[in-house]
């Protein structure tokens, strides 16, 4: 099976489907896909797209992104929104919050840099922040955890902007519930520095005219994914919890029979 689809309008598009858990088995293909935004899916992406049968597409996204980019609605899928940051979230990390001055097909990047965020504040320090925080009182996450244990929904696509961060960590937590070791989590979030890689490049070729070295080495930060980034949301859930297990019992009331009910339907 295919793991990362070439879709023409998107850039992180993957199934998340053949990881091994802890015991041997592995998850199915055609169940959980992740990606960037779907704005961009060309009349062939479409066709693409309904073949594979998605019943589910759960976006991160705000209302300000999701106005300016919508995704597509599309027979057979159901679209949800819940927002994974919140904006009192964001002002406590100093992420930004909506710009106004952005136009409709602005990369999220352009208008960071537009507004003086990386001469402001280190990406690096702000997204360690952030992925500590994600995991927790999240109501995006808690209806994502419900939503998986019923067939009906599945597949389900999750996203966000890039398929990074917001999904980064939504994918982390699916396949842990799973029972994926972290090593194997760790892999399939990295990917994304594969995926995204091109894209990257060339957004970087863009803006490095426009700003200084210390600046580009910052919008860097924002635009990859680094394994302390998620090494914070492990460590997180343990200090907290002190292992998944717990956490995912008393965060998302998946218990060990709601767990194992999940792992028989979506293992092999």
């Amino acid at each position: 099976m295919q793991r990362v689809m070439p879709f023409e309008g998107t850039h992180n598009f993957r199934d998340m489907g053949g990881y091994r858990t802890a015991d041997g088995r592995k998850v199915k293909y055609g169940l959980f896909f992740r990606s960037d935004e779907l704005t961009g899916l060309s009349e062939q992406d479409i066709a693409a797209f309904q073949a594979l049968n998605i019943k589910t597409i759960f976006d991160y996204r705000d209302d300000y992104e999701a106005l300016k980019k919508p995704d597509p609605v599309l027979n057979g899928a159901k679209n949800i929104r819940i927002p994974a940051i919140q904006a009192d979230q964001a002002s406590q990390i100093n992420m930004p919050g909506n710009a106004n001055d952005g136009g409709r097909g602005e990369h999220f990047i352009v208008e960071l840099v537009k507004s003086g965020f990386f001469k402001q504040f280190r990406a690096d320090t702000m997204m360690l922040e952030l992925y500590a925080k994600l995991p927790f009182g999240n109501p995006s996450y808690r209806r994502l955890m419900e939503m998986i244990q019923d067939s009906n929904n599945l597949g389900l696509l999750h996203h966000c902007t890039a398929g990074k961060d917001r999904t980064g960590v939504g994918a982390a937590l699916i396949l842990l519930a799973l029972g994926v070791p972290e090593r194997t989590v760790m892999e399939d979030y990295l990917l994304t520095n594969e995926t995204m890689k091109a894209f990257n490049g060339n957004m970087l070729s863009r803006l490095a005219e426009h700003v200084n070295d210390a600046e580009l080495q910052n919008i860097e930060h924002m635009l990859g994914v680094k394994e302390e980034f998620m090494e914070a949301v492990f460590g997180s859930i343990k200090k907290t919890y002190g292992n998944a297990d717990t956490y995912f019992a008393e965060e998302f009331g998946l218990a060990k029979q709601n767990r194992e009910a999940l792992q028989h339907m979506c293992l092999e």
